[in-house]
């Protein structure tokens, strides 16, 4: 590592760790990475259909089609320090509230629904905004480093959440999980998530000058670039959505005990944490979409092990770790090329316009994984059109072409 790159790293920890614990604790990561434990509580405890309850997930990772953008603008406008601590208690609120959760499906739904549009701001959009203006010639690493936060959360949260399910229920267990997130991620936030200061200001770092250079919005969503990471995205964040979601009740339905699921589960957050570090690294060094291809191609090898009727452990373990290492890599790598591709000028707009094609994918996908065991009895079906997906995802990323200079760029004027 070079002596700029270790600057950075010196200048940016604190607000690399407090972004680190933010995404950890956030509803994209807790909400998304427990509900496989919780469905399979909720699927013996209540007469909902798994569809009926994978609709709950489906809602949450739909809604950033509305807020994602307007939390981007916010972002822009207001910093993402505001936000993120605004947000945060919020999501602990909402999350405990479905301790109250009546027997009615509808209940549950509006749940997700109040949950999903107030906290929005916990969203990776947040803490990767201020990261990306502390780092530059280390920025895919820093990245990795604050997205690995979720790996944290989905290694360890199913198993915690798994044990709360058995010792107060899965109702209450909801308040309990909580109140643990809102406890970590509150001060951590507050004491380290700090806005970098106006980047001009420094000396010795001639890089930092350009920080907030980019392309305008209309210029953006003109440009084939947008729309083709968009669709890639779209498509490879539905199948690793599905999978993620699925993963304990796949498993459990082929003769597994919901401990041992969920075990296997929790390997998916440990590759998670090693996509993340693993593609930041290397997308530092090499091109990035040529990365992207080869991380998001590999659920496709994932998906056709897990159509087997009887699988073996090892098989088990080495599709839940593609998986992981798949998922740790695609908020990560869309982060960077967003960055890359579009500047940082309007960094939180754009990245939550590419956020709407990842809800789309991953908010379809647990609904229509729900719908096809319903309909067949098993996911066989559907793991074979993931398998598609994933390759036709990944070869988008390999049109993107090289990355714009923004050396030059105006960064005063604003014709969004």
């Amino acid at each position: 590592m070079t002596t700029s790159s270790f600057g950075e790293f010196r200048r940016g920890f604190k607000p690399l760790l407090g972004a680190v614990i933010g995404a950890g604790c956030g509803i994209s990561s807790i909400s998304f990475y427990t509900h496989g434990v919780f469905a399979n509580a909720i699927s013996t405890t209540t007469d909902w259909s798994m569809s009926q309850i994978q609709l709950g997930v489906t809602i949450m990772i739909l809604m950033p089609v509305i807020t994602a953008p307007v939390i981007g603008w916010m972002i822009d406008k207001f910093g993402a320090r505001r936000i993120g601590l605004c947000s945060i208690p919020i999501y602990g609120l909402t999350l405990a509230a479905f301790a109250l959760t009546d027997d009615t499906i509808a209940s549950y739904h509006l749940l997700w629904v109040c949950m999903s549009l107030l906290s929005a701001g916990t969203l990776p959009i947040t803490w990767t905004r201020v990261v990306s203006t502390w780092f530059d010639r280390r920025r895919g690493l820093a990245l990795g480093i604050t997205l690995a936060g979720t790996g944290i959360a989905a290694t360890l949260a199913p198993s915690y959440v798994t044990s709360l399910i058995a010792e107060y229920g899965w109702r209450n267990a909801y308040a309990v999980l909580a109140l643990t997130i809102t406890a970590i991620s509150l001060p951590g936030v507050y004491f380290l998530f700090t806005e970098r200061p106006n980047p001009g200001a420094e000396s010795g770092a001639p890089d930092e000058s350009a920080t907030l250079s980019g392309i305008n919005l209309a210029e953006a969503l003109r440009g084939y670039r947008f729309w083709a990471m968009g669709i890639g995205l779209l498509l490879v964040a539905a199948g690793i959505s599905g999978l993620i979601v699925s993963l304990v009740p796949l498993l459990v339905k082929k003769g597994l005990s919901a401990s041992s699921a969920a075990g296997y589960a929790g390997l998916i957050g440990v590759n998670v944490i090693l996509g993340r570090l693993l593609a930041g690294y290397l997308i530092d060094r090499f091109w990035a979409p040529m990365i992207a291809a080869i991380f998001l191609c590999a659920p496709c090898v994932a998906a056709l092990i897990l159509t087997g009727s009887e699988i073996a452990p090892a098989l088990i373990i080495v599709s839940a770790l593609i998986i992981g290492l798949a998922a740790g890599a695609e908020l990560d790598l869309f982060a960077y090329l967003t960055g890359r591709f579009f500047g940082l000028r309007h960094y939180g707009a754009l990245y939550g316009g590419q956020y709407v094609f990842f809800s789309i994918g991953a908010g379809i996908a647990p609904f229509a994984f729900g719908r096809a065991f319903d309909h067949f009895g098993n996911y066989d079906q559907i793991l074979l059109v993931v398998a598609g997906m994933s390759v036709v995802g990944a070869l988008l990323m390999l049109t993107l072409g090289r990355y714009p200079d923004f050396s030059d760029a105006p960064v005063a004027q604003d014709a969004a």
